[in-house]
């Protein structure tokens, strides 16, 4: 008989057989699966699980993944082009590759905008069911086995080297593993994400206009069923869930089951056909049906796992006025800074856009205290600009319609800076930079399609900046991948080069103070004029004195000093005992003046290593 619907099920990650398992099956989606579906299902439905390899040490790129499942499943539909409906069964990380693959089918970019050709099949996908997914992306979790969260270095070591090895003979292998670049916050979970909103909103827009029904959709658009154990050690609802949009999406738990056993669904016990039948009711039930079932979770119970954003006055998530923001402005601190100003400037803002008749969030998340350690040691700032892109990424799905800038001091720059670089489907209407850790020559001509408007603040007195990321990058480190924008400016905010730029780079320069002094409160009602309605600061100018410019060219080498100094601090306890034992020689005398100077050497290292830490 001829197949009328037909559901896509895409495997997640691991091979049945990777050593690690321990004989444990892999996230292929088991033929018997397949069958237990079809058997299950409505007769006109054929159940189909794309074949590819997806192994423990996969060193792909998402990206490349993807673009292969797209063309393997558009192949497959241009052979058999008779389905009226589809439907889309994704497990584990298998989730953003699906999601992925619907949002290549209907046009997406990388960037997230519409802009390539359609696929003739991209409207008939009615409904994307994600079995455990990570649609947000994955983390480790309080309720992740204690051995996998011990063991995470090693593994991301053995798979890193296991790359090197596959790299020698083809280099596109050597990179971060693949799961690894399923993290939160990671470039392609972003841009999925962001992509996955344009494409719904478009979608909405097209039901709208025409007026389309209900079915499997939700009134034309296509649904999301979302299911996970309630045992699962592994993904947690925060990371399955979206914050938006709520209208189009069904939250359904599986009771008893863990990660893996979510998707063991062919048995003939209890637990098996009790999984089974939640798996088919989500395949099949109409939309309308299916929100109305029992044991569906209501979307108040899943906001528990979310994290707050500034939410409508009327109470939490009212989505009648979330659809109405037009702008939101996310305000991020900095280092050494626990973020209380960013609320009153968030509130200075919203007065201001509410004198306009303009609707307004202005969220202030926070990523906790970052001290000047977190700020120089390896990954501290990487792991911050991750954190943002998440953020960011909760915010258009929360708001599709509205514009989003950004306001941001000194590490809060750099995390705004670097998401532009890492994800080109980040967009920032007006951005205003205090204290900036940016590097003064940012590329800024490269963010033309991303960015509409920069203001810079650039301390008169800023010796912040200018004695560690100036300095640095004075010093020629790029892979600190830091600078002096907030004491020195941008380079493209100077002539020649801010003409030819396609957006206005404007810069203040100098304000009177130093690394906070853009953030004080006499400042506050002019920033809100600039990303709210554009104003351009109009404010006399500060010229900074004679000694701290002569200070400031001083300030590589001063930086070069300390950081020698702190380094013989922090090897204080070897460098005590040596230097014992090379005076007193071989003896008892020395070996207890060795002990003692090491003992001494550890409570000074110790401080030093606090210091650090808490500066």
């Amino acid at each position: 008989m001829n197949r009328s619907h037909l559901v896509i099920a895409i495997r997640g990650w691991t091979d049945t057989g990777d050593w690690l398992l321990g004989g444990r099956p892999g996230g292929e989606i088991p033929a018997e699966v397949v069958s237990a579906l079809e058997a299950a299902l409505p007769e006109e439905t054929e159940v189909w699980a794309p074949q590819f390899k997806l192994p423990m040490f996969c060193m792909e790129e998402p990206e490349t993944v993807a673009r292969r499942l797209f063309e393997q499943v558009d192949q497959h539909l241009r052979t058999a082009p008779d389905y009226l409906s589809i439907t889309l069964l994704a497990y584990s990380s298998g989730s953003l590759l699906a999601r992925r693959v619907f949002c290549m089918a209907h046009g997406a970019d990388a960037s997230g905008e519409l802009t390539q050709p359609k696929a003739p099949w991209a409207d008939r996908v009615q409904r994307l069911v994600m079995l455990a997914g990570i649609t947000r992306g994955w983390e480790y979790s309080t309720a992740a086995p204690a051995h996998v969260r011990f063991l995470s270095p090693v593994l991301y070591g053995l798979a890193r080297f296991v790359g090197f090895l596959k790299g020698i003979g083809a280099p596109e292998h050597r990179s971060r593993p693949f799961i690894w670049r399923l993290q939160r916050g990671s470039p392609f979970v972003v841009s999925t994400r962001i992509q996955y909103v344009k494409v719904i909103e478009s979608l909405r827009r097209q039901a709208r206009a025409a007026g389309l029904g209900p079915g499997l959709t939700a009134g034309g658009v296509p649904s999301s069923v979302f299911l996970l154990g309630a045992r699962d050690e592994y993904v947690s609802p925060a990371d399955c869930t979206e914050l938006g949009p709520r209208a189009e999406f069904v939250y359904i738990e599986l009771p008893g089951a863990n990660h893996a056993e979510a998707l063991l669904m062919h048995g003939d016990d209890e637990a098996s056909r009790g999984r089974r039948s939640r798996v088919v009711v989500a395949l099949s039930r109409p939309f309308d049906e299916l929100r109305q079932l029992p044991w569906v979770v209501p979307p108040g119970d899943i906001d528990d796992y979310l994290d707050p954003m500034d939410l409508a006055d009327g109470g939490p998530r009212a989505g009648a006025d979330d659809a109405a923001v037009q702008h939101v402005v996310m305000i991020i601190h900095g280092i050494r800074d626990s973020g209380f100003w960013t609320k009153r400037v968030a509130r200075e803002v919203k007065h201001l856009a509410r004198q306009a008749g303009i609707h307004v969030r202005a969220p202030t998340p926070t990523y906790g205290y970052f001290s000047m350690w977190d700020f120089v040691k390896p990954g501290g700032r990487e792991r911050a600009a991750r954190w943002f892109m998440e953020r960011y990424a909760d915010v258009r799905s929360h708001y599709p319609g509205a514009k989003i800038s950004f306001v941001g001091h000194s590490n809060g720059t750099y995390i705004a800076a670097r998401a532009l670089q890492l994800c080109s489907a980040i967009r920032l209407h007006k951005v205003v930079f205090a204290g900036s850790v940016v590097r003064c020559d940012y590329d800024w001509s490269r963010a033309a399609d991303q960015v509409d408007a920069v203001l810079n603040y650039v301390g008169h007195a800023d010796t912040v900046v200018a004695f560690l990321p100036a300095a640095f990058e004075r010093l020629g480190l790029r892979g600190m991948d830091v600078g002096g924008a907030g004491a020195h400016g941008f380079v493209q905010a100077q002539e020649p080069h801010r003409s030819r730029l396609p957006f206005p780079l404007h810069e203040v320069r100098f304000v009177e103070g130093g690394h906070g002094a853009a953030i004080e409160e006499e400042y506050w009602p002019e920033i809100a004029r600039f990303v709210v309605a554009g104003a351009e600061p109009a404010r006399r100018e500060v010229t900074r004195r004679a000694w701290l410019e002569r200070a400031f060219r001083w300030a590589p080498a001063a930086t070069t000093a300390g950081v020698l100094i702190a380094a013989v601090l922090l090897t204080a306890p070897l460098s005590a005992a040596a230097w014992v034992t090379a005076q007193l020689g071989a003896s008892i005398s020395s070996t207890l003046g060795a002990i003692a100077a090491v003992l001494a050497g550890v409570v000074v290292s110790w401080l030093a290593g606090r210091f650090l830490r808490a500066w």
